[in-house]
């Protein structure tokens, strides 16, 4: 918490709590939107402005500019503390926060027009208070931003900010930067009534250039090129041998034939906007429609080789709802015709509500059986859509958890996993495993799309739509990573529902109940000893404990015995015993393959609770059609559990006071206590006492070495 920007939001909540349309500041002590929009419309208040609102746009601005020349050194108003607790805010300090124009206050203006790259006269101007109040940066964030980038940020600002408004500057590449790159390009060519879009009479402009050239246009090339990850050399104008490197690679990684030095339309708008020229040539496309022979034959005479086709659903609604699914038929007549295929699932993922990890696992098994009935071969990509602009900061909630839950169904399919959406949809996926990127780059101006460069792992890249006859069609660039599919051979792929092995397990337990989810079912219930179990319609998530392999109805031993060993401290030939005694409860659920986590803790009166996560994937050999976690709760006091009993190599009194302080203690009653829980439900499944539990600890640390 920072005291000084608490005080802020105390003084805004103060002063302007009962204005009308005033939204108070959270009084935290820390810097974010909603402080901001206070600040914003604490200036409105002082402006004149009776219609508050988060913003800071025209009228404000308006306003703001009859204001500005008043404030000067000497000046005393509210308006001098507002901008005061902006700076504060930024992270500029102004020394005090009084409503004087003062010094101090003109070297915190400097501050921010020199990490801003403009003038540092420190005088206050329109848009040097628009870049005030807000929440952008001036200066290099740490791990993300580069510090050329910035300083190409800040020439932007120094060139352009007096008609684009002064952008952040904190090395970041992001939609502003791309903007004025834009911006830069056309006021280079002469574009009259320049304004950040590539638009028709930017496109008709834009020159061709090559080594030997010195301009502007070559500057704004070098910075493109930067942006995108293929030059690293001074942008000083000049197009020398390292530009005309970085522009082949860039050809070659685009797959913008001729592979030449030159900088055509092709070249500048590809690294400026996601869509490239939209007149170029390329051999793939997709469409939502089901081809006719008459089809087919236009997209060969148009020079097209590779179609795109969706596994399921349908588009429209009401009368011209009609179906878009890929059939058999079909599939005969584009491999028939010479042409090659690749699949596209999609039904639904027009809203971000739509994204969430067990939908993604739905989709997956959805997609690899349909995938498997029209023939697909083993190794074919699935591109799972993502058909909306998420914001950079809902990703991570929402694609990133549907792409998991996608990767983690498929992997148990013949099929790899593959993501259709924006760049920065797309550079997620390849982050968390997606195989391959299809891009969603016709949708220039989505922010997903704007200052975001090309994923490595980008194998068809949507640019442009049009008609070819009656028959809607994206025009598809393909980078040759996915060839697409020409031979099919129509397979069976069998899931079994996860209902049904839920039931399995609980009758493994003894319980013929129906399967309740997110219900504790107690299986044991006594002073020293609770044993529960919960069905879990998602894939739980352990607490920093490894996920040991299930494969083929066994435990990897080798991990679990690792596991036993470094966590436990447990050592011996009675490991063996142990492993033993969870496959017991791995077979009582028939399941196939999955995996198992184990939390484990130790409260203060010597209680262990084990919470064995078993997540099954697949049971009786077949995938589930939804996911499941069957949780395994142990609970017991080995003090009370095990008196009077002998334990060979545990002093377990000794034992659980010593874990208190000595981690070593701790780690070694926790091994302990999993042995004591793993064969306390095993017993239970096989039907067994607690009696036969207590007879059949001594015989299980036979052999350990405890310490």
């Amino acid at each position: 918490m920072d005291e000084r920007v608490k005080d802020v939001q105390v003084w805004l909540n103060q002063t302007y709590g009962k204005v009308s349309g005033f939204k108070k500041a959270p009084e935290n002590g820390q810097t974010g939107w909603p402080t901001i929009y206070s600040l914003r419309e604490g200036l409105q208040h002082e402006l004149g402005i009776t219609a508050l609102a988060e913003g800071f746009g025209d009228s404000t601005k308006q306003a703001l500019s009859t204001k500005i020349g008043d404030l000067k050194p000497g000046y005393r108003g509210k308006i001098i503390k507002l901008v005061k607790g902006a700076f504060w805010c930024k992270g500029i300090s102004p020394n005090n926060f009084t409503d004087n124009f003062d010094s101090d206050l003109t070297t915190a203006i400097k501050s921010l027009q020199e990490g801003a790259g403009i003038t540092a006269n420190g005088k206050l101007t329109v848009n040097l208070m628009a870049a005030l109040f807000d929440m952008s940066a001036f200066v290099l964030i740490p791990g993300q931003g580069k510090s050329k980038v910035r300083q190409m940020q800040q020439y932007l600002n120094g060139k352009y900010g007096d008609e684009l408004g002064i952008l952040p500057c904190d090395g970041i590449y992001q939609r502003a930067t791309n903007t004025a790159l834009i911006f830069a390009l056309q006021k280079a060519i002469g574009v009259a009534g320049a304004n950040g879009n590539y638009g028709p009479g930017t496109v008709a402009a834009t020159p061709t250039v090559s080594e030997g050239a010195s301009s502007e246009v070559v500057q704004v090339i070098q910075y493109g090129l930067l942006v995108n990850g293929f030059y690293d050399g001074d942008c000083d104008g000049k197009y020398d041998a390292d530009v005309t490197s970085a522009v082949i690679a860039f050809r070659k990684f685009m797959n913008l034939p001729p592979f030449t030095g030159k900088s055509d339309l092709s070249v500048i708008k590809g690294l400026l906007t996601s869509n490239g020229n939209t007149d170029r040539d390329s051999i793939a496309l997709d469409t939502s429609a089901q081809l006719t022979d008459k089809d087919i034959s236009n997209f060969k005479r148009y020079g097209f080789s590779v179609v795109g086709r969706y596994l399921t659903g349908s588009v429209g609604t009401g009368e011209s709802k009609r179906n878009k699914y890929l059939t058999s038929d079909e599939l005969e007549r584009i491999t028939d015709a010479g042409l090659r295929v690749f699949p596209i699932y999609e039904d639904g993922g027009y809203e971000i509500e739509y994204f969430s990890r067990n939908r993604g696992y739905q989709d997956g098994i959805t997609a690899a059986k349909k995938a498997a009935e029209l023939g697909f071969p083993s190794g074919t990509v699935i591109y799972f859509a993502v058909d909306v602009d998420i914001q950079d900061g809902d990703i991570e909630g929402t694609v990133v958890s549907y792409m998991k839950g996608v990767i983690d169904a498929v992997k148990l399919s013949p099929y790899e996993p593959g993501i259709y959406g924006t760049r920065n949809v797309c550079l997620h996926g390849e982050e968390v495993g997606m195989k391959y990127s299809f891009m969603a780059d016709m949708s220039y101006g989505w922010s997903g799309n704007l200052g975001f460069r090309m994923p490595t792992n980008w194998a068809f890249d949507q640019f442009t739509e049009y008609p070819i006859g009656s028959t809607d069609i994206d025009q598809v660039a393909a980078s040759g990573k996915d060839a697409g599919v020409n031979k099919f051979s129509p397979q069976l792929y069998g899931t079994i529902s996860y209902r049904e092995v839920a039931a399995d397990v609980l009758k493994g337990f003894g319980k013929s109940v129906s399967a309740e989810f997110n219900k504790k079912i107690e299986l044991v219930d006594i002073p020293s000893l609770k044993i529960s179990v919960e069905l879990v319609n998602s894939l739980s998530v352990a607490d920093e404990s490894p996920a040991i392999t299930i494969s083929n109805g066994k435990l990897d031993s080798i991990s679990f015995a690792n596991w036993l060993q470094t966590s436990g401290h447990i050592k011996g030939n009675g490991v063996d015993a142990v492993v033993n005694e969870a496959n017991k409860v791995i077979s009582s659920a028939s399941i196939t393959n999955g995996n198992v986590a184990i939390e484990a803790s130790i409260n203060n009166s010597g209680e262990s609770k084990l919470k064995f996560i078993y997540h099954i994937l697949e049971a009786k050999d077949k995938q589930l059609d939804n996911e499941l976690s069957v949780v395994i709760t142990v609970t017991s006091k080995p003090t009370d559990l095990f008196t009077g009993t002998k334990i060979p190599n545990v002093d377990v009194p000794k034992l659980v006071t010593q874990s208190q302080t000595d981690q070593k203690s701790w780690e070694t009653l926790i091994g302990f206590s999993t042995v004591v829980a793993i064969a306390g439900v095993s017993i239970f499944i096989s039907g067994g006492t607690l009696s036969v539990l207590l007879d059949l600890i001594p015989q299980l640390f036979t052999g350990l070495l405890v310490g």
